[in-house]
């Protein structure tokens, strides 16, 4: 019989004492923002970086902006390919870089000036941690704060590859591209992404790299989300179509972690659980049955329900017990009130000292 290899996380190389930052970007078709997010990585107090913008065959006016800003700074290099989508923008960014760090940034948001020397600090200070996040502040694309993500609950932070594959993959209130960085050796390990994520690359990346490396968390805001209509995360409202889009989205992520668990070793793949009994999955079904008013529902609940019971870290249990009673357009109001920017949400983080 086959022994089964425990997950652990791997060894990272020591960091220079001041280690050069790769910013990567990934850019398509947005004339409107790409000056926006060049500047605020240019502004940066941390000078030690690389600014390498892939343009992925836009068609607007992007390559001609990003080529001027590349003849007055050294520091910047633009590759421009095809369109390929998301992922193989960053593929060919990462290809070209040399940074000891590698921090995202998506081309329709912004950095706050002090994200660099605030991710170095922490990547120096946790040495075994390979994976950084910090919370991003949503904004219109005017740049009106729009609440800060996550609001109500903490980022993750240690070890959770384990727990990962108890719970089909997932890690929850992981923030978006804007908020990440990787230690290169962790990089290495999961680049090239999967090409077929056309959209949505930094799910790839928080799928890997959480079952390599640990997480070192900065609580406070470092890079502005922009909510402008055309990204992928926007949705004015939860509905239906778009939880189904969601759960889809999630059965591409499995399938991909299960492909890189068999490449690093066969018998981790089989440790990864099913996706249909994970606690996002479990909730999203709820989500759906409920807001399509299939008779079906109470099933759904019960089994949201039995799982949150059996999570020690489950939130607002009592509000999930009671939820099958409330009217359907109260409920639909409440989902999408706790999951939607807001402008209250923006008054809530300045309350608690986060915005």
């Amino acid at each position: 019989m086959t022994t089964a290899t425990l997950l652990a996380p791997i060894e990272l190389r020591a960091l220079s004492d001041r280690p050069k930052v790769s910013v990567l970007i990934s850019n398509y078709n947005y004339d409107k923002y790409i000056s926006q997010a060049i500047e605020s990585v240019l502004s940066q107090t941390y000078e030690n970086f690389e600014l390498i913008i892939c343009d992925d065959g836009s068609t607007d006016n992007s390559k001609q902006i990003i080529a001027e800003y590349c003849r007055r700074d050294s520091r910047i290099r633009l590759i421009a390919k095809e369109n390929g989508g998301q992922a193989s923008g960053f593929n060919a960014a990462f290809a070209a870089s040399a940074g000891e760090l590698i921090c995202f940034l998506d081309s329709d948001d912004l950095f706050r000036l002090t994200k660099l020397a605030w991710m170095v600090e922490a990547h120096l200070h946790a040495p075994d941690a390979g994976l950084g996040v910090h919370r991003v502040q949503r904004v219109t694309k005017r740049r009106r704060s729009q609440g800060v993500w996550p609001l109500g609950s903490r980022l993750p932070e240690g070890w959770q590859g384990e727990r990962m594959l108890k719970d089909g993959g997932a890690l929850g209130y992981m923030p978006p591209t804007s908020g990440l960085s990787l230690h290169r050796t962790v990089a290495e390990r999961i680049f090239p992404l999967p090409e077929s994520f056309r959209i949505c690359a930094d799910q790839v990346i928080i799928r890997f790299a959480p079952l390599l490396t640990s997480v070192l968390r900065r609580q406070e805001v470092l890079a502005e989300y922009r909510l402008h209509g055309a990204n992928s995360y926007e949705r004015s409202r939860m509905t239906t179509e778009s939880i189904l889009r969601e759960i889809t989205m999630c059965q591409n992520l499995w399938i991909a972690q299960r492909d890189f668990l068999e490449s690093l070793e066969p018998t981790l793949a089989p440790q990864l659980q099913p996706l249909e009994d994970s606690s996002y999955i479990l909730y999203l079904e709820y989500l759906h049955a409920r807001l399509s008013r299939s008779p079906s529902t109470p099933l759904y609940h019960q089994r949201y329900i039995r799982d949150m019971q059996a999570n020690p870290d489950a939130r607002m249990l009592w509000f999930w017990k009671n939820s099958i009673y409330f009217p359907s357009f109260i409920f639909e109001d409440m989902i999408n009130l706790m999951n939607r920017q807001s402008f209250l949400k923006e008054i809530l983080a300045r309350l608690r000292g986060l915005a």
